[in-house]
């Protein structure tokens, strides 16, 4: 089969590899449609740990091809989105409830081979069988619209919320879409890139401000001088997170959604912090929400 290969740091190429073996209570899955994900550009650039030589590819979704042993409820020709990340069920943190935390995930596309190739094996408890009429391009978006859920979930917003955005790349995107079905009254997304300032403005963006024009956290207090009740930082870029920290109100969240660099540390001052009552939370991974993705782009 042919598959895309990071086979070192830097490195990337097509090959073609053996056809994926099937086992005991797993699917192979020809795969239908991957995603790109920002993560895998950090996995090849050495940015992010990752188990080299390696099949990337963590947001797929495609048709079973062969049923494993002891495998119930599936069966060839189903076809089915993937959850990326498997757990081992036994650590603190499982049987903590925070199962995304679990110290032992084992990612296909960052440990395991992943969904960058024709045919990729998948543990039977990381399928999700979806309806046929659900474009398997549309399905291959459960996981981050899963990660982008979570995040939502743990911002708490409440009808008629303000909301900003910084980075309006697919996350930024999903997450605007998101916010809106929350019911914030409006949403403000911040961006350099006037391709995907367009794309959110058809979308419904409230505000769409180009940071590389406007002083953004100015421009924003000046029209709401008390803040933004929740701040996400879609964009990893940590001079966005310290704007994003300017603008969220007293009472208010900032939500560290998008990936920073490991080095990178922020400047935070603990007295405003306390006496604004401000929460600073991150969000990570997709715990119990794809069968809610799955049924949101169904």
């Amino acid at each position: 089969m042919l598959a895309l290969q990071i086979p070192e740091v830097g490195k990337l190429e097509l090959i073609r590899a053996d056809q994926p073996e099937t086992h005991p209570h797993t699917l192979r899955v020809r795969v239908a449609a991957s995603g790109i994900c920002g993560t895998d550009s950090h996995i090849l650039h050495g940015f992010y740990p990752a188990n080299l030589p390696l099949i990337p590819g963590h947001e797929f979704a495609g048709v079973v091809e062969v049923v494993g042993d002891g495998v119930e409820g599936f069966a060839p020709g189903d076809h089915v989105a993937v959850d990326p990340n498997i757990l081992c069920g036994i650590c603190y943190f499982c049987r903590r409830g925070k199962v995304h935390l679990c110290k032992n995930l084992v990612a296909l596309g960052v440990n395991i081979p992943g969904g960058f190739a024709e045919q990729c094996v998948v543990p039977v408890s990381q399928a999700y069988k979806i309806p046929k009429e659900l474009p398997l391009a549309y399905a291959a978006l459960a996981e981050p619209v899963a990660c982008c859920l979570r995040g939502l979930d743990l911002a708490e917003i409440i009808s008629g919320d303000r909301v900003a955005i910084f980075g309006a790349g697919p996350m930024g995107a999903l997450i605007l879409q998101l916010a809106q079905m929350q019911g914030a009254s409006q949403v403000i997304m911040i961006d350099p890139q006037e391709g995907r300032r367009r794309r959110v403005e058809k979308l419904g963006a409230s505000w769409v401000i180009d940071p590389t024009h406007t002083q953004v956290v100015q421009a924003i207090r000046d029209e709401y001088p008390e803040g933004i009740e929740v701040v996400f930082d879609c964009s990893g870029n940590i001079a966005a997170v310290q704007q994003a920290l300017g603008l969220v109100m007293r009472g208010g969240m900032l939500m560290l959604f998008g990936v920073c660099h490991k080095d990178q540390n922020l400047e935070i001052n603990p007295f405003l912090v306390n006496e604004n009552e401000i929460t600073i939370r991150g969000s990570y991974n997709n715990p119990n929400t794809m069968s809610r993705a799955l049924d949101l782009l169904a």
